[in-house]
């Protein structure tokens, strides 16, 4: 009996032993992390019975997404609100070849993300892309332009601008006047972002706001010389006062390039809607201004001219100019001058110097930007195009946005010249960025990176954080848009709709209106400091707008062949003359202009090749409608 019971306790202090042990390993295992996090890409593969599907991302990597049985499937929506379509109920919906997002959860233990919300950016049994409709960006267009309207008028009537300010909080309202001005610059970027929505919608209240803003701009900003050879502008109006020179970081106490740049930047596209003599005429001693006083024509090699970035205020010279920006060249003061208002600027008047000049600092870009030992540009010089790797916050980085712009801008050159160098270059900037800027899981693209590899990771590593900046954004859609066209080759134009899926999914606040700063790298919007107003130094009514011009123009034009139907107003002294409706370059044989009415009525008098119409002389200006199509 002793050993029989010696044999049951030995048993059971063995089971026990065991359970404890199973408990323990239990009590041991670790608990698998989670975080949040959104893809993007193109459905693959369903598998209904167990709720998975399985996208490709823009880089061709797949992800595997099991929707939740309590995920929320919906349709992408605009800022309008409207239902483009029917929202999805379930798994039934994934369809091969849809572009969808995917947000959820990320758990340490498994390699798919739960899917808690889904949206589909595309519909219908053909996967029509809803961002591409025929009145996506027009629609958007209309909607930042009211929500503009409305922080800065108000609600009725458009009256004077006297009330305009700089700093604009989330929800539209205006900061406190203690810490507010009025920037020359952020009146004209608004200028730029109405002119360019009304020459897409027509409405003649954008253009009523549009037109009070450019008389008080004129009014109180401009500054002409005694001899009426040169205008300038200033920084701002500080309670009423005028501020020449800039109060801003980087610039304090200099007059920088940049901003008598983005100062003619709103007129001359409102010029494009009137053909106002008289702005054109300040536009023309602007640059005039700039060239006598920023240009450095010294060198005898034309390689090494080009634009100072900074004067000084009381002289005027770059060789005085405050905080380490005396003799410097930089992205700003040379490449601004394309995008801002050179190209349209010759578009509205085929002034061949205009031409001449934009070819000119092209060829300063292509030859001293591009870097062999990175894949991020040099943005900032000295004198003698020497790259300045010390300067203040950027140092030796890059901006993934300023590579962009270099593509876009190149790129549209390339249409006014046909030079294939400049075509180069643009691939060039774009396929480094595919690599090294973009966000091949979500969508979009960086902010600022480190522009040598980090020597431990060999990674070229992000400079700060992850998020999104809303203007790089813009740079990256229309870049990869306008470089498929003229290359056609598919990576170019699944970028592109990857971004322009990552942006109209996370940067439009369907809340108070207007887009966000910044993101996050997922789309979760970041709201801390000044990233959280709508209006800053940095932000106003322009990049958003832009965007939504160039798109609706790209999108309908060149990507699906579309006719448009644009707007302008030309006024009396615009009468009699071949009046230039090109809004943007196009490709060479890739446009006409099919029709034309005056006041509601057709008219005959146009040139479809070269998108011109012979206006009659006129005494009071009626509205003017052309439509552009695809050949």
């Amino acid at each position: 009996m002793n050993t029989l019971f010696r044999g049951f306790l030995q048993l059971f202090l063995f089971i026990q032993l065991f359970s404890v042990t199973v408990m323990a390993a239990e009590v041991q295992k670790p608990v698998p992390t989670v975080h949040f996090d959104r893809v993007q890409g193109i459905v693959k593969r369903v598998q209904p019975d167990s709720s998975l599907v399985e996208i490709s991302l823009v880089d061709g990597s797949t992800q595997r997404i099991r929707i939740a049985s309590n995920a929320w499937l919906h349709s992408l929506r605009g800022l309008d609100e409207r239902a483009r379509r029917l929202d999805p109920k379930g798994i039934e919906s994934f369809k091969s070849g849809a572009r969808i997002a995917a947000s959820g959860l990320v758990y340490s233990d498994r390699p798919e993300l739960m899917a808690k919300e889904v949206t589909f950016f595309t519909g219908g049994d053909d996967n029509k892309l809803l961002f591409e409709d025929a009145d996506w960006w027009s629609s958007q267009a209309t909607q930042l332009a009211e929500f503009w309207i409305r922080t800065q008028f108000g609600s009725g009537d458009i009256g004077d601008p006297a009330g305009y300010r700089t700093k604009i909080s989330k929800t539209g309202t205006k900061r406190p006047e203690s810490i507010n001005i009025q920037e020359t610059d952020t009146i004209s970027r608004l200028i730029y972002g109405l002119s360019s929505t009304y020459i897409l919608n027509g409405n003649p209240r954008v253009l009523k706001a549009a037109t009070e803003l450019v008389r008080y701009q004129r009014e109180r900003m401009r500054i002409e010389t005694p001899d009426g050879k040169h205008v300038y502008w200033l920084h701002a109006l500080r309670d009423g006062q005028p501020v020449l020179g800039s109060l801003f970081a980087d610039d304090a106490g200099t007059v920088p390039l940049y901003e008598q740049i983005y100062a003619v930047a709103g007129l001359t596209q409102y010029y494009r809607i009137t053909g106002d003599p008289v702005i054109l005429a300040d536009i023309e001693k602007t640059i005039r201004f700039m060239d006598d006083h920023y240009w450095d024509g010294a060198p005898s090699d034309p390689l090494q001219r080009g634009y100072f970035s900074h004067i000084d205020p009381g002289t005027f010279r770059s060789s005085d100019a405050a905080g380490g920006n005396a003799f410097k060249k930089n992205w700003n003061s040379v490449g601004d001058h394309l995008p801002a208002y050179l190209e349209n600027l010759y578009l509205g008047t085929h002034d061949a110097k205009h031409l001449q000049r934009l070819v000119e600092l092209a060829g300063l870009i292509a030859t001293h930007f591009p870097d062999p030992g990175s894949p991020f540009v040099n943005e900032r010089f000295n004198a003698r195009w020497e790259p300045d790797h010390g300067y203040a916050w950027q140092q030796n980085r890059g901006v993934v946005g300023h590579n962009l712009k270099i593509t876009w801008c190149l790129t549209r050159v390339y249409h006014l010249t046909g030079n294939l160098r400049f075509l180069e270059v643009a691939r060039r900037c774009a396929d480094e960025m595919l690599t090294h800027g973009q966000d091949v899981r979500r969508g979009g693209w960086y902010d600022v990176v480190e522009r040598q590899p980090d020597p431990v990771t060999g990674r070229y590593e992000l400079a700060w954080h992850d998020r999104k900046a809303w203007w790089q954004q813009e740079q990256g859609i229309l870049a990869n848009y306008v470089l498929y066209d003229a290359v056609r080759e598919p990576k170019y134009i699944e970028s592109a709709r990857a971004g322009a899926g990552f942006y109209n999914l996370a940067f439009p606040d369907h809340d108070d209106g207007d887009v966000f700063f910044d993101t996050q790298a997922d789309g979760t919007p970041y709201l801390l400091g000044d990233r959280a107003d709508k209006g800053s130094h940095s932000k106003s009514g322009y990049h958003n707008m832009e965007l939504t011009y160039f798109a609706h123009l790209y999108t309908n034009l060149l990507i699906h062949h579309r006719p448009v139907t644009l707007h302008f107003t030309p006024g009396v002294a615009a009468g009699g003359t071949d009046f230039s409706v090109q809004p943007i370059s196009f490709p060479s044989g890739k446009v006409k202009l099919t029709a034309v009415t005056i006041g509601g009525r057709a008219w005959k008098s146009y040139n479809p090749d070269k998108l011109t119409v012979k206006l009659p002389k006129w005494t009071v200006p009626e509205l003017l409608e052309v439509t552009l199509s695809p050949i």
